[in-house]
């Protein structure tokens, strides 16, 4: 580093016109820190280290110490002065040296006060400059960096020009406004140029290149009057205008012509000259952006003579005609065509009035072509002959007529190739550029046919434009328009000669025409008697209409069916039309005459129908019109064929038919509307009841264990009783229900089988669990066996509907131990098997019968989302040791509203509906159902289902979170709850892989603590406060709502608002009865998920539907409003945990809001 009398810390700026942006202190190789320097900052006046590699954007230096610089190999500091800079310096860069060591000595203190470096007009600025030049750290001006530095091969090619010796000079001398030019024009993507200096040099850019051809690189530098001598004159005016006015230029589509290919090229730009003003404000350069144009204008032009071609050939009549119009077409492109011959197949055996109809057959054997005319070929000429025989001649182009019909093509000839004679191209009197002489010439034979061609063209090349891949496309389509044109006026010629023949031949038909004409008019005459007789016995109006839509004939059963008065014009039929479909039937009746098209359509008379068999009574008048439109070969309407039909009869029995089904359905729906009062009304007390019996066994049974009276013991034994009594008159209330609700299903056909991949045992067992309390309060055995018939099949996994083998389970098991209450031995045995047939309708071994269902059901295994496993029939026997069934009794099974006797109900209760149901369920699941019993022998039902075997889902069932329940209820303290048990039936209970719900964490009295944030959606506050209570005895922590604009407010004081507090109550999941006042659960629901949506409410916040609306129906309506589950009233508080558990651990990742990670 070399430090030139820096005494004082200033300002370290970047350019000229840019605010400081540091201090600069002492820069040297004494920094603390190895391979770094210090540099001041302005804003603290601290001093920092920067690492000598780094690169900074320096103040401006003159060139002088750009040299010293360079020559010491080191960077320099040029100290400040007070004395004015004699010129503002050139901007630079510098950096700090990578080696971390000077070349000199480690500090050369200089003094040159003398030249004082002037920056920003302020004289207080240090001057830091370096050899080393940055372009790899955002520098792009190529003209200041070192030659091995640029990389761009176009910009490699400008650095190395010989600039000293072009107008422009030495590169280090150029001005700011001449690189600045310079790099605008190079990095341009689009064709650009730049002419500096009185001179006018060139320099231009890479996409500029293939605009100048061959003239490239030797164009870089030179004048532009030496460059471009051959397009100067043309030019200069333009660019001494540019210079005198400073007024750009601009042409459209300008044709020059260019030496830039090796010979002078037609070429066509669009292009601009813009001034460039210097600081003294003169025009000290021109900026030439410039597009070439040559392929669009060109193309233009031959288009236009195709076009020209096509349009004069298609007004030829014959093969003489055509050639005359073909040299006329061409004459109008002097330029592309500078001369031409046409030659056309000489007929030697048939005469001008007799065409053969195959015009080219008839000369395939014809080698002799007639000059039909040219154009630019002087009369005699060698290259002309008139007459070419391509069998002896070898004159003109004959030898490269027949090097084209052996090829089957186009020929190219050149002058330069050898395969054009130089002598045949003297003489000639080429249009377009006739000061060029043509060198280049096609041969295209005319051929519309695989025959011998009907002529041929030659055709000169343009001698200022390259015989490229345009110009062969455009002889191309030259040659297949005029073989297009060529080959329809022979076909018009085979036409006029087939007419006349025609005429000849019409003549001599014309008597037998009318001897057939007589014979054929009375033929016509008695089929219209035919047809008159059948319209006027037809049951339909029959008519006919002219092209004008006015009837000209029509039947007597028209008149009868319109009833349109006989007095008026039947053509104004449309004014006895009812008003009401007056504008439509005139709309559709013009549609059929000036449409032309056919129509049906319906409408009303004006005089009404009077009803057969009713008295007096009168209906509207309907007509079923048809309308036909007969055109002629021209498309043009001949007339109108019609019918109209009285179909007042049918309308009215349609009209009465749908009165009818809209009583029907009014019906059904006053009947669902009764049904789900009535299940609305009936489940929610019984709700009530059953928790609150719940309540009481509980608090029973811990009194009793702490009893220590035999009163009080008796007293607490008789209460538990009255309490096991209300729960089971409760749950056959609710039993009862639930069979009412599934016969309203049945009956309208509205259950469904949805099959999931699930395990029959895990199934059964289920039904096992839902039991296993009862069954042990009323000392009832129940055992579980698995057949060897479905362990032989190796039965695991397999496709059913769960929900609906355990209702006909839990059916069966319920009429079980209905029957084992007042027997001795108590006794259940279930056993399930498997078959890959089905089992008989009969089993002869144990006389099982089984009972066929009165209603059709499809083979549903067959739909797609059953697989394609192996077909597999489950069956399933329930045996009890109870009285049996006598052959009477069970006559009256499986029916509806029946039982085996009248003291059936009597002794055990029931609706008569339970055994009806299950019937109908196996039957929808391709099963049946029977029953073998003797009377005082027990009863075994037995039934099948039909499924298919799966594989084990992969599917990860989440695990329950540890929630941070923490705090108490917002009206009363969380209480201790009671154990769980399992969940109502819902087809979400049975998950593909079976879950194992954690078990809620039990207290240290052993109670259970789920530690959940409950809040509770109730009006009911009976069922509100039983609830809570249950809830709170459960370990939740409970928040209450009673409808659903309080419940939207607690929402916004939980963590699951957006921007809630720190102490915000949490929430671990909602349960929201569905029929509230003032908000009811659906619309809460709806709008919590739009707030969700929205981004209000942060997470998924669970809901569970409580309610007592049961139907399919209704539950669809649930999950459609956003609810996650749905519990329905009847419920019990250890079926109802479970339930929470899995809803809350379904969405243990998807929200972590109240949920401890830890």
């Amino acid at each position: 580093m070399v430090n030139v009398g820096l005494s004082d810390a200033q300002p370290f700026v970047t350019d000229p016109g840019t605010p400081s942006i540091g201090v600069m202190g002492q820069l040297n190789d004494t920094c603390s820190t190895p391979g770094c320097i210090s540099i001041g900052r302005a804003s603290d006046g601290d001093a920092e280290c920067v690492p000598r590699s780094s690169y900074f954007e320096a103040i401006t230096v003159p060139n002088y110490y750009t040299q010293v610089a360079k020559e010491m190999d080191s960077d320099m500091v040029i100290s400040p002065s007070s004395t004015p800079a004699p010129e503002s310096p050139q901007a630079k860069e510098f950096l700090v040296h990578e080696d971390g060591e000077a070349n000199k000595s480690p500090t050369e203190e200089m003094d040159i006060s003398d030249d004082i470096v002037q920056t920003n007009h302020n004289p207080e600025v240090s001057t830091v400059y370096s050899p080393h030049l940055p372009s790899d750290y955002g520098f792009f001006d190529w003209s200041r960096l070192p030659p091995e530095v640029v990389s761009d091969p176009h910009l490699e090619l400008v650095r190395a020009v010989d600039w000293n010796s072009t107008g422009f000079g030495p590169i280090e001398d150029w001005p700011q406004s001449l690189r600045t030019m310079i790099n605008l024009v190079l990095s341009s993507p689009h064709p650009a140029a730049m002419y500096w200096g009185p001179e006018f040099s060139i320099v231009y850019n890479e996409a500029y290149i293939p605009l100048i051809g061959a003239k490239h690189p030797s164009l870089l530098g030179r004048k532009y009057k030496d460059g471009w001598s051959e397009i100067w004159e043309a030019i200069e005016p333009f660019f001494m205008e540019a210079v005198r006015t400073g007024k750009p230029t601009n042409k459209e589509d300008d044709r020059l012509f260019i030496l830039r290919n090796g010979f002078r090229e037609e070429t066509y730009f669009s292009w601009s000259i813009c001034p460039i003003i210097g600081e003294d404000g003169t025009t000290i350069g021109l900026h030439n952006p410039a597009f070439e144009k040559t392929r669009r204008v060109i193309a233009e032009r031959r288009m236009l003579t195709l076009r020209e071609v096509g349009e004069r050939c298609g007004s030829a009549r014959d093969v003489k005609s055509f050639w005359g119009h073909v040299l006329a077409a061409l004459e109008t492109n002097p330029w592309d065509a500078p001369f031409s011959m046409l030659y056309s197949c000489k007929k030697t055996d048939a005469t001008d009035s007799e065409v053969s109809s195959s015009y080219a057959s008839s000369l395939s054997n014809t080698r002799v072509y007639s000059l039909e005319g040219t154009i630019g070929v002087p009369e005699g000429h060698p290259a002309a002959p008139a007459i070419l025989d391509l069998k002896s001649n070898a004159e003109g182009f004959s030898i490269a007529f027949r090097e084209a019909l052996q090829i089957e093509g186009n020929i190219f000839l050149n002058v330069e190739s050898g395969t054009l004679p130089a002598d045949l191209m003297e003489g000639l009197d080429i249009q377009g550029f006739s000061e060029d002489m043509c060198t280049s010439t096609v041969v295209c034979p005319i051929n519309p046919s695989s025959e011998t061609p009907l002529g041929f063209l030659v055709l000169g090349i343009n001698p200022r434009r390259p015989f490229d891949e345009d110009y062969r496309l455009f002889i191309q389509l030259l040659t297949r328009q005029l073989t297009t044109s060529i080959a329809s006026v022979v076909l018009y010629e085979e036409e006029i000669r087939r007419a006349q023949r025609a005429v000849r031949l019409a003549a001599l038909d014309r008597v037998e025409l009318s001897h057939q004409l007589a014979i054929k008019s009375k033929e016509a005459e008695h089929s219209e008697l035919k047809f008159t007789r059948l319209a006027e016995f037809a049951p339909v109006g029959v008519f006919i209409a002219d092209f004008q839509g006015k009837i000209s004939y029509y039947n007597d059963m028209f008149s009868e069916v319109s009833c349109h008065p006989r007095n008026l014009d039947v053509s104004r039929w449309l004014e006895s039309v009812h008003p009401a479909d007056a504008a439509r039937t005139e709309a559709n009746w013009n549609e059929v005459i000036r449409g032309k098209k056919r129509k049906t359509w319906e409408f009303r008379w004006k005089t009404p129908w009077m009803l057969p068999n009713h008295l007096g009574e009168q209906v509207d008048r309907w007509t079923l019109f048809s309308a036909s439109p007969e055109l002629d070969s021209d498309g043009m309407l001949l007339g109108v064929f019609g019918s109209i039909t009285n179909i007042s009869e049918t309308k009215f029995a349609e009209d009465l038919q749908k009165r009818r089904v809209e009583e029907v359905v009014e019906l059904k729906r006053q009947q669902d509307n009764f049904v789900d009062m009535a299940s609305h009304e009936m489940r929610n007390p019984l709700s009530a009841i059953l928790q609150g019996a719940d309540a009481v066994l509980g608090s029973l049974e811990r009194y009793r264990e702490i009893a220590s009276s035999q009163d009080l013991l008796e007293d607490i034994e008789s209460s538990i009783d009255v309490a096991q009594t209300i729960s089971l008159c409760a749950l056959h209330q609710k039993r009862v229900v639930d069979d009412i609700l599934t016969m309203s299903k049945l009956d309208s056909a509205l259950l469904t089988v949805t099959p999931v991949d699930v395990q029959p045992i895990a199934v059964v067992e289920r039904a096992f669990k839902m039991f296993e309390q009862e069954a042990i309060s009323s000392e009832t055995k129940m055992t579980f066996k698995i057949d060897d018939s479905y362990r032989n099949l190796n039965i695991d996994w397999v496709k059913l509907d769960p929900a609906r083998l355990l209702q006909v389970l839990i059916n069966l098991l319920t009429n079980a131990l209905k029957f084992l209450r007042t027997e001795p031995s108590k006794s259940i045995i279930v056993t399930m098997g498997g078959s890959v047939k089905r089992p008989s309708s009969k089993d002869k071994r144990n006389s099982l019968v089984y009972f066929p269902s009165t209603r059709k059901a499809a083979d549903l295994t067959t739909g797609p989302e059953w697989g394609d496993g192996e077909s597999v029939f489950l069956t399933f026997s329930v045996f009890d040791t109870g009285k049996g069934l006598t052959e009477a009794e069970k006559k009256n099974l499986f029916q509806k509203f029946s039982q085996a006797t009248a003291k059936t109900e009597v002794s055990y209760g029931g609706s008569g509906l339970g055994l009806f149901i299950c019937k109908e369920l196996v039957h929808l699941q391709s099963g049946e159902i029977g029953v073998q019993s003797e009377a005082g022998k027990g009863c075994c039902f037995s039934f099948y289902v039909k499924s298919r075997r799966s594989s084990r889902p992969e599917i990860e069932i989440p695990q329950a979170p540890v929630l941070r329940a923490t705090g108490t209820s917002k009206r009363k303290e969380s209480s201790q709850s009671s154990p769980a048990a399992s969940s109502p039936i819902n087809d979400s209970d049975f998950n593909t892989t079976r879950p194992q719900l954690h078990k809620p964490s039990q207290s240290s009295d052993g109670k259970s603590s789920l530690d959940y944030k409950v809040l509770i959606v109730e009006d009911n506050l009976v069922n509100q406060k039983l609830l809570r209570k249950a809830l709170e005895n459960s370990g939740c922590t409970t928040y209450v709502a009673n409808h659903g604009v309080e419940a939207l407010e607690m929402i916004k004081e939980s963590v699951y608002w957006k921007g809630a507090q720190e102490d915000a109550q949490e929430l671990s999941l909602i349960l929201m009865d569905v029929e509230m006042p003032v908000m009811d659960g659906l619309t809460c629901s709806r709008q919590i998920r739009e707030l969700q949506a929205e981004g209000s409410i942060l997470g998924h916040i669970p809901i569970v539907a409580v309610t007592a609306n049961a139907r399919q129906a209704q539950i669809d309506r649930m999950f459609a409003a956003g609810m996650d589950d749905v519990v329905s009233k009847p419920y019990r508080i250890k079926e109802l945990i479970p339930k929470l558990h899995s809803v809350v651990s379904k969405y243990r990742d998807r929200d972590t809001i109240g949920v401890d990670e830890d």
